[in-house]
């Protein structure tokens, strides 16, 4: 397990009405999982995240892979996907 900073904007942020944590995880998919329970507990009515709706980065690298297993002090970002028109 990899004790982690994770930081959430845009959307996500403001959707899930986190802006940051620190958590324990093995895998990244593991930061929605502990994130989700705490929205549940906080907010029921709030919509969950998921990997599939975030752009992930790692210590300032992209990440498009769940199974990636972070190390211990890694700042992880979350991001909406940006959309225009």
């Amino acid at each position: 397990m990899a004790k982690v900073t994770v930081k959430l904007f845009g959307v996500m942020r403001l959707d899930s009405k986190i802006s940051g944590a620190q958590i324990e995880i093995e895998r990244i998919s593991d930061i929605f999982n502990v994130l989700n329970e705490n929205i549940k507990s906080e907010a029921p009515q709030e919509k969950l995240l998921s990997f599939n709706d975030a752009v992930v980065f790692v210590n300032g690298e992209r990440c498009k892979k769940k199974s990636f297993k972070p190390s211990n002090g890694d700042e992880i970002w979350l991001m909406s996907p940006s959309s225009g028109g």
